[in-house]
């Protein structure tokens, strides 16, 4: 990501409650992972009954790069996940007029499902409320969150799926480059780049999956007051607030905001 034509390859701290928040974590174009992450086994190489076929990576001729610039909400309450102290209740929306083709469309409805999916996960933000978070930099102690989807615009924060026209112009708004790539956090608004969300970016070893809850739980970090980390030791998960795309640091690829111990994975604050 960059701000003002700068690369930014972590955040600064200061920026992290007033100004916009980006996330880089993505999966590799062919959809496959690569390595295993923390905490996971390799997968055996026997099928089992459950396997589902890997899905089609579309092309960069396939997705579109703009369309109508407004967005539809994705109507109705969801259920509470999680029993964290802090309510975040927050609304999902996609752009109208996606011209999809070929490719299955992400209607508000399966875009919130997906999210649902990803925060009421094990290791999730959720697991906050049986592991509360202690962070002075932060100024967080003991917190934890729950979640719910609203389906009205008095939701803490908006998560939206949209083209990459349309994520560069709203997030440059904000003063942040997203590239025509990357997604990013500004104010109440958290904006995902279809580009990314469909294909994501070669060589970070997750399934297409795992990048989508990598980049929800990034940004949703940065809504709870996360800023870039880097790395926390040669071996180690990777925070899921680093940007691990642009590089690891020694450390293994990492989604979820926990491991399996409930330790939530942190690491040194990237200057800026």
């Amino acid at each position: 990501m960059r701000i003002k034509g700068r690369l930014l390859v972590p955040i600064a701290l200061a920026l992290m409650l007033t100004t916009a928040g980006c996330g880089t974590l993505s999966a590799p174009a062919s959809g496959h992972a690569d390595a295993p992450l923390s905490g996971q086994t390799a997968p055996s190489s026997e099928p089992s009954p459950d396997d589902t076929p890997t899905p089609e990576i579309p092309t960069d001729e396939q997705i579109p790069t703009r369309a109508a610039g407004t967005f539809t909400r994705a109507t109705g309450t969801g259920r509470v996940i999680g029993a964290g102290k802090e309510r975040v209740r927050y609304s999902v929306s996609v752009e109208k007029g996606i011209a999809w083709g070929d490719i299955p469309a992400w209607k508000p409805a399966r875009f919130a499902a997906s999210i649902e999916q990803v925060l009421a996960a094990p290791n999730g933000w959720a697991t906050s409320a049986q592991h509360p978070v202690t962070n002075k930099a932060v100024n967080l102690s003991r917190a934890s969150w729950s979640f719910q989807r609203v389906g009205t615009s008095k939701a803490d924060v908006d998560v939206r799926l949209a083209t990459p026209e349309t994520v560069d112009r709203l997030c440059g708004a904000s003063g942040v480059d997203t590239e025509g790539v990357y997604s990013c956090k500004y104010g109440k608004t958290i904006m995902i780049n279809l580009r990314r969300w469909l294909q994501g970016s070669p060589g970070y070893p997750v399934t297409i999956d795992e990048y989508h809850a990598g980049v929800i739980n990034h940004e949703f970090g940065h809504f709870l007051g996360f800023a870039h980390m880097k790395c926390g030791g040669l071996g180690e998960p990777g925070p899921v607030m680093m940007t691990q795309t642009i590089d690891l640091g020694g450390c293994l690829p990492n989604v979820s905001p926990f491991v399996g111990n409930g330790r939530f994975v942190s690491g040194p604050w990237a200057p800026s």
